[in-house]
């Protein structure tokens, strides 16, 4: 891979150009990423609402018809559902695991075949989640693991 960057006095707002023999997983995950740097979402903690950027979030939950937002230190309820989450993250690479989870795969730091066609992910915070065998298969394609 070759970083060029061009320093211009004249425009206003920064053009990210990627050049690529093809669209991968790999240059997917590349746009996700540029696309979060400057994405948050609203979320509540006790009383108090909060700017949170999606790059923190490591998984949302639904939990007795509540959806938490979990990140490396703190656990903030979220203002929509999970399935309203689901389909407003789903761009930045936010996937649906099992039925009442959805996970920031930026913040997956590992993967292994658990019991009965499940995954086990690890998480950057070394938290692991159980994929169910309903998603297992559409989270290795997008994964690229076969």
């Amino acid at each position: 891979m070759q970083i060029n960057i061009e320093l211009q006095k004249d425009i206003t707002d920064t053009i990210i150009t990627i050049k690529c023999r093809e669209r991968n997983i790999f240059i997917e995950r590349l746009i996700a990423a540029l696309q979060i740097i400057d994405n948050q979402i609203m979320v509540k903690e006790n009383q108090t609402i909060f700017a949170l950027n999606l790059k923190e979030i490591l998984y949302a939950e639904s939990v007795d018809k509540k959806c938490f937002i979990y990140t490396a230190n703190k656990i903030y309820e979220s203002f929509h559902k999970l399935y309203e989450l689901q389909q407003q993250l789903e761009p930045y690479l936010f996937v649906r695991i099992n039925k009442s989870c959805i996970v920031n795969l930026n913040n997956i730091s590992s993967i292994k075949t658990y019991i009965d066609r499940r995954l086990l992910i690890t998480l950057s915070n070394n938290e692991q989640l159980i994929v169910s065998r309903q998603y297992a298969g559409g989270i290795k394609t997008l994964l690229g693991v076969k």
